[in-house]
């Protein structure tokens, strides 16, 4: 029998995750409606996981019952569903690949896993399915539970091939993960964006913005940095959704934080890695950075999946003269673009920068950032550097 690494494994390399209209006939209308009652959708530009795992410690510590289906992972597939408890996922195989032959298709690894996380949730009737999307929302796999819980954490410029190139058109995208949503739970936006949600988006019954849930309790957002806003909007859901529970006994819940977003691996010299692999995300790391640490004289070792706007990723950083660039060396991790590529974008602009390896990195003497993609930190965090 198959085991559900082997499984995996063997569609790493598969173009999948095309086959939407066939992947609600998996679930029968009665599993479908539990999901779509009982499911948390995350959607967002950045800050999903980060969310995701909070909501997750959230519900734990109030002995909620619940699944996490979160994307993508550092070490393992494991990693994409967690639960309050062991679970066997091993059992799940067989539903998938019959379902594989009866429509005569190919599961992608997302869709895989999510379909093992969904019906996982459904066979112990856990309280929360917490289930991040993966690209968009309209037309993400995540898209056919309908959830009536929504939660957007941000929306910035990022898959812009699929997503569109304006904000209004990826923000059209992340809503519509569901038609028919109950309660839509929004984090800090800027205003006009703010009012749109309010004034043009008819698919839900009511919204919450933190940053009112934040002026109800007399928190001042204005300086809180990203994870921070995370922290809060995953607390503000909890809070609303639960209702008869207390806000302090909330507050008093320990969250083990997410690997590999603004992780601090070093105090000193300080060594940070974060899987910013956008330019919001990129652009909020670096804030946060420097708002904790100042204008330090830093190294920053980029490494970029492929496909990323990473011309304008590198405007951000090579206009600051404290930060020395060096590009992680070709054939790193999964799907990586090749240094000559951003070399040629960093000659244009006359930035100087240097070919380096993870342990050049792990070793280098100086205060130093580790970005650019997931898979990046995932292969740092695999050689255990």
């Amino acid at each position: 029998m198959t085991n559900l690494k082997n499984y995996l494994e063997a569609k790493v390399n598969s173009r999948g995750n095309k086959n939407l209209n066939y992947l609600s006939s998996f679930f029968s209308e009665t599993e479908l409606s539990i999901l779509s009652k009982k499911t948390i959708s995350i959607v967002g530009t950045n800050g999903k996981s980060s969310t995701a795992n909070n909501i997750a410690m959230l519900l734990g510590g109030l002995d909620k019952s619940y699944i996490a289906f979160t994307s993508p992972h550092l070490y393992d597939y494991e990693e994409r569903i967690t639960a309050h408890k062991d679970l066997n996922l091993n059992q799940y195989i067989e539903y998938l690949e019959n379902f594989e032959l009866e429509n005569n298709i190919i599961l992608g690894y997302f869709e895989s896993t999510f379909l093992i996380a969904a019906k996982a949730f459904l066979h112990n009737d856990f309280d929360y399915f917490i289930c991040e999307a993966g690209i968009g929302g309209k037309y993400d796999t995540t898209s056919i539970i309908q959830s009536k819980t929504v939660v957007l954490t941000s929306i910035g410029l990022d898959h812009t091939d699929i997503l569109g190139n304006k904000i209004t058109d990826i923000l059209d995208q992340k809503i519509y993960v569901s038609n028919n949503i109950e309660t839509l739970f929004v984090s800090v936006l800027n205003d006009d964006l703010i009012e749109i949600i309010k004034s043009e988006y008819t698919n839900y019954s009511k919204s919450i913005f933190l940053s009112e849930y934040l002026n109800s309790k007399n928190i001042s957002f204005s300086k809180l940095i990203f994870k921070d806003l995370n922290y809060y909007l995953s607390l503000m859901v909890v809070d609303l959704l639960l209702q008869d529970i207390k806000y302090a006994d909330l507050t008093n819940i320990k969250i083990k934080e997410a690997k590999g977003r603004f992780e601090i691996v070093n105090d000193s010299p300080v060594k940070i890695i974060d899987g910013a692999h956008n330019y919001e995300g990129v652009e909020i790391l670096l804030r946060n950075y420097e708002n904790k640490y100042g204008n330090l004289n830093t190294d920053i070792f980029l490494g970029f999946k492929k496909g990323k706007d990473i011309n304008n990723i590198l405007n951000l950083i090579i206009g600051k003269t404290n930060y020395n660039l060096h590009l992680i060396e070709d054939d790193t991790f999964f799907d990586q673009e090749i240094t000559k590529e951003i070399g040629y974008l960093l000659d244009k602009y006359g930035k100087n920068y240097k070919i380096a390896s993870l342990e050049q990195f792990k070793k280098n003497k100086n205060p130093s950032i580790l970005l650019g993609s997931l898979y990046l930190i995932g292969e740092y965090k695999k050689r255990e550097l």
